[in-house]
């Protein structure tokens, strides 16, 4: 009886302790990206799901066909020739935010993240490190980052129109 008085006190006292962990998110992301040399090769996808964890995890998901162009042909070039999008129909980026102690999301505020994880690419997982911005207004927040993706680390053969593109991350988190 009194190993049980015991064991119920230690799994009621773990219990107390074990906090729920809030998770924020969005389905309407937004990325987009621009080559450096050709301010014609850009697009935008507005349909990026997104969590964020308030221990600092994060993942992005979206599809590649979710990406619109100025003009058609160029987003049939993209999707058919350098992103094969039906043989690679997604990118995930699943990471953390290293530096969540610094980060309050339960407080209005701007903090500075630094955020390491691995992104998904035609088929190619890389580590990657980002420098962005977290914005907490009233509940909200809103996430930033720019960043530089090399089409040759993700085995994308664009040379004829592009070798890198400039990436921006723009989401809201309700």
């Amino acid at each position: 009886m009194k190993h049980l008085l015991i064991l119920l006190f230690g799994v009621l006292m773990i219990g107390s302790s074990v906090q729920a962990q809030k998770v924020y998110g969005t389905r309407n992301g937004k990325i987009s990206f621009v080559s450096p040399t050709d301010e014609d090769v850009k697009a935008v996808n507005n349909e990026v799901s997104s969590r964020l964890a308030d221990n600092g995890t994060l993942s992005f998901s979206l599809l590649i066909k979710g990406f619109k162009f100025k003009y058609a042909e160029m987003q049939d070039h993209f999707n058919n020739e350098y992103l094969m999008s039906t043989q690679f129909p997604r990118a995930d980026f699943k990471g953390a935010i290293a530096n969540i102690q610094q980060v309050t999301l339960a407080k209005n505020g701007t903090y500075k993240a630094f955020v390491k994880g691995n992104l998904t690419l035609h088929g190619v997982t890389k580590p990657i490190t980002v420098n962005g911005t977290i914005t907490v207004k009233d509940g909200k927040i809103t996430a930033l980052a720019k960043f530089t993706i090399v089409m040759k680390d993700f085995k994308i053969d664009a040379s004829s129109v592009t070798d890198v593109v400039n990436a921006e991350v723009n989401c809201l988190y309700q």
